[in-house]
């Protein structure tokens, strides 16, 4: 097995996020099916999940508080200075099938761009409240910066999630300001030592950090039967303010 490969392959895989098509087709708004909606305009509904080992996703970075659905869901996405449209992902996974929501028609809220949309297909694909995840981020020039999607209301603090159908353990995770080049004295540092497959999620209390840009550390090894684990080391750019905890 060509490792180079395999690890680059990795890297690139646990940046992006799991996606959906840039084009999805019209359909019957009554089913589940994940097509083009109205009323707002978004593309939404249930996908099968392919089959794909050796990744480790980052899936959201959300602050949330979402014990059942009503008839409709918002969510918040904040500003940051040299942001303009979003990109927005909404998910919810199991091992077979993927809820999706994204190609959102934002609306500009001054300081936030917000998003509020029925929970028909949600209710009906039977997608529990507290399994939604949710992902925005900024391209700004070649830096791709995530932000802290706030789904309903805030929890007070941030919920970093990975997923990986494979096991997965996090031998460092540490969260630094952006301009700490020599990465000491991180804000915060965690590890999961045990291997792990599905959802891995990170708590982060940031309401007594300044406002700012940091970055996300992390080392991870991918545990499989009988070879040797794969390694792999990113790092995350996002923006925090504590205002956005509140």
């Amino acid at each position: 097995m060509n490792y180079k490969i395999l690890l680059t392959s990795l890297l690139i895989l646990s940046i992006n996020p799991l996606s959906a098509n840039a084009y999805c087709p019209q359909g019957n708004p009554r089913s589940t099916d994940y097509i083009r909606r109205k009323t707002p305009d978004r593309c939404e509904g249930i996908k099968v999940q392919p089959i794909s080992g050796n990744s480790l996703s980052l899936i959201s970075i959300a602050t949330r508080n979402i014990n059942d659905y009503g008839n409709r869901i918002s969510l918040q996405v904040p500003r940051i200075k040299k942001g303009n449209n979003p990109e927005v992902l909404v998910t919810s996974r199991d091992d077979k099938y993927n809820y999706i929501l994204d190609d959102l028609l934002l609306s500009n809220n001054g300081e936030n761009f917000g998003f509020s949309w029925d929970t028909y297909v949600l209710k009906k694909a039977n997608i529990p409240a507290n399994k939604l995840r949710a992902l925005a981020s900024y391209s700004l020039g070649s830096q791709k910066v995530y932000v802290p999607v706030t789904l309903a209301k805030s929890s007070g603090k941030y919920e970093f999630v990975f997923y990986s159908q494979d096991r997965v353990r996090f031998t460092s995770l540490k969260i630094f300001p952006l301009e700490n080049k020599k990465e000491d004295n991180p804000i915060y540092s965690t590890s999961r030592k045990t291997a792990n497959s599905g959802e891995i999620s990170f708590i982060w209390d940031g309401s007594k950090a300044p406002g700012g840009r940091y970055k996300l550390h992390y080392i991870a090894f991918i545990d499989r039967i009988n070879e040797p684990s794969d390694r792999i080391e990113n790092v995350i750019v996002f923006e925090h303010h504590p205002n956005w905890l509140k």
